[in-house]
């Protein structure tokens, strides 16, 4: 595996995927591309178009590199393992997703691989693939990954793939290196259990049966002492996501990101008749969490090296957290390990023994040990 920031326009660029693209060692390349870059997305098309390795990855509001946050820059990560890979376009038009991934990555049982999922955090077809994905390969393998895109500009092409960068889509690499992943997020439950009872996609329309709107407010209001006539919703909604109820020891984070109506639009899918929680974190607690996530990734790494950091963490948290964002890139460094990652659009992630999930405002943190075994 090898690690560089481009940070010095396009020509930098170049020379960079030149490099990676002279290595032998090199199969493919993961590219993590933060929106403010100022290298015209019709130059970057080019190159991936062109480019004799295959790059993959994606657009996100801010990329990682070692203990720095950017909102300009390039992280390309060059992997030196067997792959397989899939470009699945117009995500959300697509009714037969496992024919489709049964066709282009079928399933071989080589041992536990990683799956590299990129995804448009904003397409409605997001939670089609996840299931998609856990249908067809279950939990032999590790998945990491995350929705890709810009806040302000929510259909702009985002999906980094060998056919340039697209929107709607979803980019997957099978790689054949050995991971330990870790999810945590530290959020805590400030109410009961709601029952879901009415939704449309990403919308929860109602919930116990009465507008989702006045739920979420009557609970928000009391725990807050702030009323939403105050301030505008989405300054409310950072600090108060949902928590869905699973299996899992945590509740999974859904965030509240806008009104439609009486409807509250959540990044990712709310399924009707799954049990809600409000949720609500102090920000020390919130930030310790990828310290515990990357804790569960090293005891699911299983006694290998690390090679590399990568942590897909959410842009809410950055948003929440705003200063204090900087506890929590220490909090998951680890001494003599590099780290590279982005602020992602909703989290994908399992550990190899949950159900794979789109997680929202929680920290992701994938710990890959070396990529050098085996042949194609």
């Amino acid at each position: 595996m090898k690690c560089v920031l481009v940070s010095a326009g396009v020509a930098q660029l170049q020379l960079e995927l030149q490099a990676l693209n002279d290595d032998p060692e090199i199969r493919f390349i993961m590219m993590l591309l933060a929106v403010q870059t100022d290298i015209a997305h019709e130059k970057i098309n080019h190159l991936l178009v062109t480019n004799s390795k295959p790059v993959i990855g994606g657009v996100f509001p801010y990329v990682l590199y070692d203990k720095s946050l950017l909102a300009s820059g390039i992280v390309l990560i060059g992997f030196s393992c067997p792959y397989s890979m899939a470009v699945i376009p117009e995500l959300s038009k697509n009714g037969q997703m496992e024919a489709e991934l049964q066709r282009q990555l079928p399933w071989q049982n080589t041992g536990r691989g990683t799956l590299f999922t990129f995804v448009h955090g904003m397409s409605s077809g997001v939670q089609r693939l996840i299931d998609g994905l856990f249908n067809q390969y279950g939990l032999e393998i590790n998945y990491i990954g995350g929705g890709c895109g810009s806040l302000k500009k929510l259909n702009q092409p985002c999906v980094i793939t060998p056919q340039g960068i697209l929107s709607d889509a979803a980019v997957l690499v099978m790689a054949d290196v050995p991971s330990g992943i870790g999810v945590a997020h530290g959020w805590q439950s400030i109410s009961r259990a709601f029952k879901v009872t009415e939704v449309e996609g990403n919308e929860i329309i109602s919930i116990d049966w009465r507008p989702a709107i006045d739920v979420y407010r009557n609970v928000v209001e009391d725990h807050s002492g702030i009323r939403f006539s105050e301030i505008p919703f989405s300054e409310i909604a950072r600090a108060y996501p949902f928590g869905i109820a699973k299996l899992a020891d945590e509740l999974v984070i859904r965030d509240p990101i806008a009104l439609n109506g009486q409807r509250i639009v959540c990044v990712g899918d709310v399924r009707r008749g799954s049990y809600v929680h409000v949720m609500h974190g102090k920000p020390d607690y919130v930030s310790a969490a990828a310290g515990r996530a990357r804790q569960k990734a090293a005891e699911n790494l299983k006694g290998r090296a690390p090679n590399l950091m990568l942590f897909m963490d959410c842009i809410s948290r950055v948003l929440f957290l705003g200063e204090l964002f900087a506890r929590e890139i220490s909090n998951v460094s680890m001494p003599g390990v590099p780290l590279a990652g982005a602020l992602t659009v909703g989290e994908i992630a399992n550990c190899g023994y949950d159900y794979l999930e789109l997680y929202n405002k929680t920290s992701v943190v994938g710990l890959l040990a070396s990529d050098t075994s085996g042949t194609n």
